[in-house]
């Protein structure tokens, strides 16, 4: 059964306060190739940008976008229009009453319209009131790599305590092997450094910034410095990373969708199969205006579920994402705020391969 955007106005207030959502808000926007329609709103979703419900329906729905965004929301619809897929979530800026600037967090779910329509359905909120999708997916980032980041900074630190104690032997001792104390002394400092460097890629996973203009191969660098010791125990990772133009978008956000990348393709493998014989290879390359990094791996094949829900949110399941449980729906989220998109697709010969597509930017890096 159909209904109009009349009949649903009048059926949705009863079904959220049935379904205890009347306090969440909620929109129903339609796009039919005219702009944006807004069928549906509640109070909840007017507060969110300060404005009481009949304030808010008298202002188009693109004029609650942040400007600088209206470009891209309409980017993101029309390739949605043409069949490309839905992200579950996604981060705004809107345009507050007062003015200013408010993030707002989207969860959305849509259905088909005749003649090449869809519509959203989406609950809505201020990004800052309570973890966000992708916030939580860091979460689950943040804990799936923190055995292997231990293991990273105990190895260092066990060398870095040992030449110290070795040294201030030698010293107290006083011999004369200035060269061996100086040898002491390298591998000091280049553990000391493999720890600085393994906590700055920590820190920019873990840490909110703005939009800036950024070099995708550095990003996926410190990804890789990240994940190595979760990767490498279970594969052979080759290192494909080429100089590319610059991408914005927040260095968090886009690392923390690398990682998700990487840590799908590294649940690929059974762990009865040797390590000698797998292979991830992690690329970064320039293709027309786009900035690639494709993530592959010779592992399992994609069974159909996984193929169909790997980017749903939370996605686990038996094989790929086990142990994770973040799936590749942080990545797809992330990518289309950016105006990019990321793909999962098989690899011949067996496993699969992920791709994700941001726009270059003609900008310095920052």
């Amino acid at each position: 059964m159909t209904h109009s955007p009349a009949q649903l106005a009048q059926l949705l207030p009863a079904l959220l306060d049935a379904a205890g959502y009347s306090g969440i808000g909620i929109l129903v926007i339609a796009d039919r190739g005219n702009d944006l329609e807004r069928w549906y709103a509640n109070e909840s979703a007017a507060a969110v940008l300060g404005y009481q419900l009949d304030e808010m329906l008298a202002i188009p729905p693109i004029e609650l976008i942040a400007p600088e965004q209206r470009a891209l929301v309409r980017q993101l619809s029309a390739s949605y229009r043409a069949g490309h897929p839905v992200s579950p979530a996604l981060e705004f800026h809107g345009v507050h009453k007062n003015g200013s600037s408010v993030t707002i967090a989207l969860a959305i779910g849509y259905s088909l319209l005749p003649e090449h329509g869809v519509a959203y359905v989406m609950v809505i909120r201020e990004a800052s009131s309570q973890l966000t999708l992708l916030e939580a997916d860091r979460i689950g980032l943040v804990g799936a790599l923190a055995a292997g980041f231990a293991h990273e900074i105990n190895n260092p630190l066990t060398s870095v305590l040992l030449n110290l104690r070795s040294l201030r032997k030698q010293l107290s001792l006083e011999r004369p092997d200035h060269a061996q104390a100086l040898r002491y002394l390298d591998d000091i400092t280049t553990g000391s450094e493999r720890i600085a460097s393994n906590v700055r890629a920590l820190q920019s996973l873990a840490t909110r910034s703005g939009s800036q203009s950024l070099d995708l191969a550095a990003v996926v660098s410190a990804a890789l410095r990240l994940a190595a010791p979760t990767l490498e125990p279970r594969a052979h990772v080759i290192r494909q990373i080429s100089a590319v133009r610059p991408v914005g978008g927040e260095e968090s956000r886009v690392g923390q969708a690398v990682l998700a990348m990487m840590l799908f393709s590294a649940s690929g493998f059974d762990e009865a199969s040797p390590a000698a014989t797998n292979r991830i290879v992690i690329a970064v390359e320039q293709r027309g205006n786009d900035v690639v990094v494709e993530v592959s791996d010779n592992g399992r094949d994609l069974s159909p579920e996984e193929t169909s829900r790997a980017f749903d949110p939370f996605f686990r399941s038996s094989a790929r994402g086990a142990g994770v449980g973040v799936g590749l729906g942080v990545a797809r989220s992330v990518a289309a705020t950016l105006g990019g998109e990321v793909a999962l697709t098989p690899r011949p010969g067996g496993g699969a391969v992920i791709t994700m597509r941001l726009p270059a930017v003609d900008l310095p890096v920052g």
